[in-house]
């Protein structure tokens, strides 16, 4: 049986959220456009697909207008990312060697294209992934883009670790075992199976698979 795990991004791998702003902001300038985000605004983006971002961003524009102006804040984000990248959690490294020495592990993301490769070529994490796909790649919603990367990569049990009530929604769609980043961006009420740290990750992978 091949089993494997599956991570979300923001809130779960690393906080890009200071980056992510300031690149946002300079690309609304750059373009002579009137937005401006803040973290708190930055924050409530993560996890969302670029169609369900555009009407929180750019709430006066139509979802054209507004992809148009996504891609804009995107191109500057990726740009910045790859000199500036977030901030990975504590033992965040230990912790991934001694996961990928036990399951092969993927990250699936509603993020665009260029944003998974950041965080692997920047912090200097490729080595520990065997794969990754998100929205830009496919088209496809998290969900399905848990089944689709579980059934190419001929997977036959999942977790998937993920900061957000979103998360825990893909997650069950996709017919998943979902662990809560508690550290993460975001509070699930009532609590499911969780982690405070990520270096309590092995642990809690153990004990779901052994009980």
């Amino acid at each position: 049986m091949k089993r494997a795990i599956f991570f979300d991004l923001d809130g779960t791998l690393w906080n890009a959220l200071g980056t992510i702003c300031h690149a946002w902001n300079e690309a609304m300038k750059k373009a002579g456009l009137p937005y401006r985000f803040d973290l708190v605004k930055i924050q409530s983006f993560m996890g969302l697909t670029p169609e369900e971002t555009c009407p929180l961003a750019f709430p006066d524009a139509d979802l054209a207008t507004g992809m148009t102006y996504f891609k804009l804040a995107l191109q500057e984000e990726i740009a910045e990312l790859a000199i500036h990248p977030g901030t990975l959690y504590p033992e965040e490294k230990a912790t991934l060697e001694t996961l990928s020495k036990l399951y092969p592990l993927y990250i699936v993301s509603n993020c665009d294209k260029g944003y998974i490769e950041d965080y692997l070529k920047a912090c200097g994490t490729s080595s520990y992934f065997q794969g990754h796909v998100c929205v830009g790649d496919t088209g496809l919603g998290k969900a399905d883009n848990i089944v689709y990367l579980k059934h190419k990569e001929a997977i036959d049990e999942v977790i998937y670790v993920g900061d957000t009530k979103k998360d825990q929604d893909e997650a069950r769609k996709a017919g998943v075992f979902f662990i809560h980043a508690a550290y993460g961006f975001g509070k699930i009420d009532p609590e499911p199976a969780k982690i405070d740290r990520l270096s309590d990750l092995p642990f809690a992978i153990q004990k779901h698979w052994i009980d």
